[in-house]
């Protein structure tokens, strides 16, 4: 009963985060021209035509950059209408030596991550439950603010908090040994082949990371070794990608 009260309380945790994502692309879309052309997407038809998903896959599908050792993927499209869930292009071919430049083109602030997990031990949940140790208390940093944490009874007459999984939200590299190390937003990494896990942390559009979030649009890894690597959107697990380095 307790697993399932941890579990159910980190759907809710999720359905409440992804309630104030919403909430976020909604004033991100009112405050940007609905009819503009999205960073990188080339020339679209104008208007809400531009934005169908129908539309903007056809659109995307076609997307290729690949010059001067850098091979481009956006991470995600669309736009108030409905975000797109994919990779474009999911396929990537390279050299040993180049990079893959990874970012976010959508409209509005969806999230995404470009995850590569090498060992299934450390896939990171975006949300997660925590011990509680003591007695402590949570206040919300926005005053007034219509927020709770949520607390639940554990074992051990300890209690349970349900958190945003920092291993999920930031850059991070989890080396062959098992060491978690943090990098900067917007990280340029060279993978080695060697490591565990390799995260971008969420990747948003260019200025619409909601407040308190990692101002992440971009993430580039240089392969260093030969050998196909395989990743995914943590956020939208449905989403999947490779990168194949000859």
């Amino acid at each position: 009963m307790k697993n399932r009260t941890i579990l159910l309380g980190a759907s809710i945790a999720a359905g409440l985060l992804f309630a104030i994502i919403g909430s976020n692309s909604v004033i991100n879309a009112a405050e940007h021209n609905e009819t503009s052309t999205a960073q990188g997407q080339g020339n679209m038809t104008m208007g809400e035509d531009a934005e169908r998903p129908s539309w903007v896959v056809k659109l995307n599908k076609k997307f290729m950059d690949y010059k001067d050792g850098v091979f481009k993927v956006r991470v995600g499209a669309g736009g108030h209408i409905a975000p797109v869930t994919a990779f474009f292009p999911s396929h990537a071919e390279i050299k040993v030596g180049e990079t893959v430049a990874f970012y976010n083109p959508t409209h509005v602030s969806e999230p995404h991550t470009v995850t590569f997990i090498m060992d299934s031990s450390t896939y990171a949940d975006f949300a997660a439950p925590f011990v509680i140790e003591g007695n402590a208390t949570f206040t919300p940093a926005v005053p007034n603010s219509n927020a709770e944490a949520i607390v639940m009874p554990g074992e051990g007459g300890k209690n349970v908090i349900v958190a945003i999984n920092n291993r999920s939200l930031s850059p991070l590299v989890i080396d062959s040994n098992g060491n978690a190390t943090y990098l900067q937003p917007n990280a340029n990494y060279t993978m080695t082949g060697t490591e565990k896990h390799v995260n971008s942390g969420w990747l948003w559009p260019k200025g619409l990371a909601p407040p308190g979030f990692p101002p992440i649009d971009s993430f580039d890894v240089k392969f260093s070794e030969a050998g196909t690597y395989n990743y995914i959107c943590v956020v939208h697990p449905w989403m999947t990608g490779d990168v194949v380095v000859k």
